[in-house]
């Protein structure tokens, strides 16, 4: 019969609950490697067929909002927006700035006045403003940088729309719904929750309020609701977005909002082997740190700070210096009396031959004190 160890016990324990922790986490994060867009994806005979798009037809209002800080709108997207304006000279066209977006918010939806103002980066402004806007008005939010190829109205047929990125999710910067819709309403109220700071800028802003955040939204959206075709979100696929003689969009250049640490995610990703070679060094980093775990709860010196009353905190110093095994500090040294010694006795007269310690004041020495120990300095 295999007997296995209590500190074993524990340290499986410990590793199960933080396992579960960190799966329950991110669940919706996780969730995101099964990439089912395919199941809401708008198809050809969708969105290229010649029928006509009428009023009969049409949900999404003919709106196309942009945001940028202030009117001066930078030269590398003046060609992009020329080209969305002209192609729909029939669709009402406005343009956000920083102003006319926070007197937006502080009027319709005070309640995130606060979060809204104190975003770290701007582009997270920038993020929030296109929910609230499509939420009251509907219509097509579109990106600076993208221009649009072809008319819009084959995706004004359905209450709402995104764009699939790759390799999986789907991404804000061109996406279109009706007002109120309830995808769109979800976003809006689980902004506050996910404004979180996760110190790189790239994966904070795409976190709390870009892509990665209205992917895990999406994904909760479609768990929780039951779809209909009033409240579902169709999506709109690569080849349908740009590089094909029948996309909607093309990009331009120049990036709207990439911090420092994009590049270093760019570089991570052409230099994939090095990348697997320092995770596995951190795999094996966590391995030698569960040992150590495991060698110290192993140890009877956990025994003896419990049964002789250590005094964690008034000897945080000699602690850690146990912990890391390197030599103890000088710290003061709690005195424990064994009553049960006969103190008139000559037959203990010093622990060691360089004490003159009587033998009744039993030091914290986690050598000494282990119950099976012999002195034989006599």
């Amino acid at each position: 019969m295999v007997v296995i160890k209590k500190e074993f016990k524990i340290l499986i324990v410990a590793n199960a609950a933080l396992i579960i922790f960190i799966l329950y986490y991110t669940f919706d994060l996780l969730s995101m490697c099964v990439d089912d867009t395919m199941k809401d994806a708008l198809l050809d005979n969708d969105i290229n067929s010649s029928a006509s798009v009428d009023k009969s037809t049409q949900l999404i209002p003919k709106i196309i909002h942009q945001t940028y800080k202030t009117e001066d709108i930078p030269k590398q997207w003046v060609e992009s927006q020329k080209k969305c304006k002209d192609l729909h000279p029939d669709y009402q066209y406005i343009l956000w700035t920083d102003e006319s977006s926070k007197s937006f918010i502080a009027e319709e939806y005070p309640w995130f006045l606060d979060t809204f103002n104190n975003y770290r980066y701007p582009i997270e402004r920038a993020d929030a403003i296109r929910y609230f806007i499509l939420l009251k008005y509907g219509g097509v939010y579109i990106d600076l940088d993208d221009g649009c190829e072809r008319r819009l109205d084959p995706l004004l047929k359905y209450p709402a729309f995104v764009r699939k990125t790759s390799p999986t999710g789907i991404s804000n910067d061109v996406m279109g719904s009706v007002p109120n819709h309830p995808f769109i309403l979800k976003l809006t109220k689980s902004l506050k929750h996910y404004d979180k700071n996760w110190y790189l800028p790239y994966l904070s802003i795409l976190g709390s309020t870009g892509p990665i955040f209205v992917s895990v939204v999406w994904k909760q959206y479609k768990r929780w609701t039951t779809i209909t075709e009033n409240n579902a979100v169709r999506i709109l696929q690569p080849e349908d977005y740009k590089k094909h003689p029948h996309s909607f969009f093309s990009i331009a250049r120049g990036s709207s909002w990439h911090l420092s640490d994009a590049n270093f995610n760019e570089v991570s990703g052409n230099h994939i082997l090095s990348c697997r070679g320092y995770r596995l060094r951190l795999r094996f980093s966590l391995l030698y740190l569960e040992y150590c775990i495991y060698t110290f709860l192993c140890s009877n010196n956990l025994g003896n700070v419990k049964r002789f009353g250590f005094h964690i905190k008034e000897n945080f110093k000699s602690w850690t210096s146990f912990i890391f095994r390197r030599a103890p500090q000088k710290s003061s040294t709690t005195i424990m009396f064994d009553e049960s010694v006969d103190f008139d006795s000559n037959k203990h007269k010093r622990t060691r031959k360089d004490s003159n310690t009587l033998f009744r004041n039993v030091m914290v020495d986690l050598e000494k004190n282990d119950p099976n120990y012999t002195d034989l300095s006599n």
